[in-house]
């Protein structure tokens, strides 16, 4: 888990928060952040929660991972919604109002293929982005969702030139398309009252032998 003042967020494996390792934290006047490694396995869903202990203002919440933006959510402050909750789960990215795809952690696969070479950019792997940025509301409507029309980028399996060396490297894929019921949700207008995140938090993951190696 990493926290910065009432705000904190892990990462969940079969039901279970994998352990923070070697936690580090900035601040400034605007901004605040925190980043740590936890230990990836291939082939399992994984899931990013946060939880915000005050509800004092509206957060709009951006979950990046290696570099695609693959959920935005709000939570709204408790004056004005008591009732909605503190703790949020993120699992997947939606493809529809009625449709999901859940994230999987992977194993990035290595040819000799020189074509392969300039074609990815490897040092974008590994990375669990969460971003909370203050939201100024003007109106609030509950209704049936309405996802953007707009092509999300996908998390696809990825392949590398074996000469960057990154053997036993993971990423995360999307799983297959699934449907679900369509949500009633609280669709916010609003805007970002700053140009950076009010509080970023950042897992680094990486396979368990390597990450042992990355730590010692």
């Amino acid at each position: 888990m990493l926290c910065i003042g009432p705000y904190s967020a892990w990462v969940v494996v079969d039901g279970v928060g994998l352990e923070t390792h070697c936690a580090e934290a900035s601040h400034s006047i605007c901004t605040a952040s925190t980043s740590g490694w936890i230990s990836s396995e291939a082939g399992k869903k994984f899931s990013v929660y946060w939880h915000n202990a005050d509800r004092d203002i509206t957060l709009e919440a951006v979950v990046s991972i290696d570099g695609v933006e693959c959920n935005r959510h709000v939570m709204l402050a408790a004056k004005d919604f008591p009732d909605r909750p503190d703790t949020v789960r993120v699992s997947y990215t939606r493809t529809s109002e009625s449709t999901r795809r859940d994230f999987i952690f992977s194993v990035i696969e290595l040819t000799d293929d020189d074509e392969w070479l300039p074609l990815v950019d490897y040092t974008k792997f590994g990375v669990i982005t969460l971003e909370l940025w203050r939201l100024r509301v003007n109106r609030v409507v509950r209704q049936q969702l309405q996802h953007d029309c707009y092509k999300p980028l996908i998390l696809q399996p990825q392949v590398l030139h074996e000469q960057t060396k990154r053997s036993g490297i993971h990423h995360v894929r999307f799983g297959e398309e699934y449907n679900v019921s369509r949500p009633t949700v609280d669709m916010v207008d609003g805007q970002k009252m700053d140009r950076v995140p009010y509080a970023s938090f950042l897992f680094r993951y990486r396979p368990r032998g390597l990450l042992n190696l990355y730590l010692s």
